[in-house]
């Protein structure tokens, strides 16, 4: 065999070192950027690192480092997670917790709270590298279980982040954490949509008949004075951008005026949902999956809006009751709360382990004209929402439309069944909702919807579930922008 010419040859050997240059260029570029970000990464986690210079033991990071609202729910004394939580010695390297079959608080409280709390333990306390959560029996479950699941993943996430980068990586065990086995295709369709995967990885799926509201985060605590407000204004526009636009998927449209007082009443219980938190933040978050045939009788466009505006923090009772003392409220609602309750307490109203005290303090501070902060010119009422929210129900022929609030040990259920009244008070007019036939807070409220909880929820929750259909569209407009 020939060899080539040399003139070839030197060409090949030239384009070779070319070649070579280029990738020792590119090579070098590459590890100098890298150093760069390494160096500007490690002067950004200074203040974590300045922190970290007051840790001696697992306690403190805790104390320090993990994120409030995850603090709170693990070191309220009445919080179902409440622990003292200590560092495994020995950690194992695989770890699975296997959810109960109904995964709902409200409707199997007791697994449900437990499971929530089996791990918190093994994610605070680290028995495992790798922790699965395990859906393989669940063949139920709601957005507020979930969501009250996922913030907590959420805040587990964001307070590993925080150690590694004070360089506590000694204290950090656990490597992962995931779910897997969601044989029921509901809460496949929920948890891929809008739950962990999409929080914490960034990994949503998505479906062509599920729209979802991504979870919606804001604190006051965080923001600058000029933000301030902004956050709240911001995920109202964008909420009800959402409902309008599903509302809008199955052919439903509301009048400018419902649009109006829709949005009235969502912006003040968002904007409740952040100012009555003692831990100054919420959670927003949403789905629509209209893919539920089985739950209608006809094959229009139809589906079930589920939306869940939560916060942790003080009760709406212990609000009231015990506030904080840089706290000032308004004092004529708690006189009024304590005369009624006085009241409740003479004629004997009050039943152990049914309704207690805090459980009529919730439901008065529902009530329009109620609110917690003095002097404020609001107070329109959470009742309002409850009522204005699920006349955008329609068609609902199973009755599936739910509406719950959830507030330390009170569970207020909402299916339709009572609505608002008016009543005059002196030469004011007010609307209520007290649950029973009399209109009449006064009086004993129905105990199928509203009644005492032996699981205490660490905060305040409100979760709708509706159904949507297109029946009586132009009726239901009408009735709605007028209601």
């Amino acid at each position: 065999m020939r060899k080539p010419p040399s003139s070839i040859l030197k060409r090949i050997l030239k384009v070779r070192a070319a070649k070579l240059e280029r990738m020792r260029y590119r090579k070098n570029k590459k590890n100098l950027n890298n150093k760069k970000k390494r160096i500007e990464q490690f002067r950004a986690n200074k203040p974590y690192r300045e922190q970290a210079k007051y840790v001696k033991d697992y306690s403190d990071v805790i104390n320090i480092f993990m994120p409030d609202n995850l603090k709170y729910l693990i070191q309220h004394s009445r919080s179902p997670f409440c622990k003292q939580f200590t560092l495994t010695k020995k950690c194992r390297r695989v770890g699975t917790i296997v959810l109960p079959e109904i995964f709902s608080i409200l409707d199997n409280p007791k697994a449900s709270y437990n499971a929530i709390k089996e791990i918190i333990d093994v994610l605070i306390c680290q028995k495992y590298e790798e922790i699965w959560i395990d859906y393989q029996k669940t063949i139920h479950s709601d957005l507020l279980t979930q969501v009250l699941l996922d913030t907590i993943l959420r805040d587990w996430d964001k307070f590993w982040t925080h150690c590694l980068k004070a360089g506590l990586n000694r204290f950090m065990k656990v490597r992962s954490f995931g779910g897997k086995n969601y044989y029921d295709d509901s809460i496949g369709r929920m948890v891929n949509s809008v739950g962990s995967p999409a929080i914490i990885l960034k990994r949503k799926q998505t479906y062509p008949d599920l729209i979802p509201f991504n979870l919606r985060y804001f604190n006051k605590g965080e923001e600058t004075a000029q933000k301030l407000g902004a956050g709240d204004e911001g995920d109202i526009t964008l909420l009800m951008e959402y409902v309008n636009e599903c509302l809008t998927k199955i052919g439903k449209e509301l009048t400018p005026t419902a649009l109006d007082a829709l949005g009235t009443v969502l912006g003040e219980t968002v904007i409740n949902a952040s100012e009555h938190s003692s831990l100054k933040s919420r959670y927003l978050i949403g789905y629509f999956d209209y893919n539920s045939a089985d739950n209608f009788e006809n094959d229009e466009p139809h589906g079930i809006l589920h939306l869940v505006i939560l916060n942790y923090g003080q009760s709406i009772y212990e609000k009231f009751k015990y506030p904080a003392p840089e706290v000032e409220i308004n004092s004529i609602c708690v006189s009024q709360m304590q005369e009624l309750s006085d009241s409740y307490t003479k004629r004997g109203l009050f039943t152990v382990n049914k309704f207690k005290e805090s459980t009529l303090w919730t439901l008065y501070a529902l009530q329009q004209g109620v609110t917690i902060i003095p002097n404020a010119n609001r107070g329109n009422g959470t009742v309002q929402f409850i009522e204005k929210f699920f006349n955008l129900r329609e068609g609902d022929f199973k009755n599936e439309s739910r509406m719950y609030l959830l507030s330390g040990n009170t569970v207020i259920e909402f299916d339709g069944t009572y609505k608002m009244v008016n009543i005059v008070e002196g030469q004011n007019n007010r609307a209520i909702m007290a649950f029973n036939q009399q209109g009449n807070l006064r009086d004993k409220p129905d105990n199928r919807y509203v009644r005492h909880t032996d699981y205490f929820f660490p905060g305040t929750a409100i979760y709708a579930r509706i159904a949507l259909n297109t029946k009586n569209l132009k009726d239901d407009s009408l009735k709605y922008a007028s209601a």
